[in-house]
């Protein structure tokens, strides 16, 4: 299955199991912060809907606030709890498309 076909079914699958919990990492944090929504690492973020935008970008997601705030941010920068349906398959393209994008970082500074 390549890239491509492995992003669609990731997206199908995540929205079947709508909404999900997930947790900020660091960056998401700072990027909340600076929208005057001071949230920490342990502030549940509710995903409510995924959209599969390609090599580019990767699988990005709609993250909600208890207060309602939305923001869209990448599948990479959350973290997922163990119990969460789907975790093997998130965190497994979390890993393979956190090394593509360092090879793609790589390959464009040479």
């Amino acid at each position: 299955m390549d890239i491509s076909e492995q992003y669609k079914d990731l997206t199908t699958k995540i929205n079947e199991n709508l909404p999900l919990r997930a947790f900020p990492v660091r960056e998401l944090v700072q990027i909340f912060r600076k929208k005057e929504h001071p949230i920490t690492l342990k502030t549940e973020l509710t995903i409510t809907s995924v959209h599969n935008s390609g090599d580019i970008s990767g699988i990005m997601c709609t993250v909600e606030l208890v207060d309602g705030y939305k923001m869209a941010c990448a599948l990479t920068h959350l973290i997922f709890s163990r119990t969460v349906t789907l975790y093997s398959e998130i965190a497994d393209y979390q890993k393979k498309r956190e090394r593509r994008i360092k090879q793609l970082n790589l390959t464009e500074l040479n």
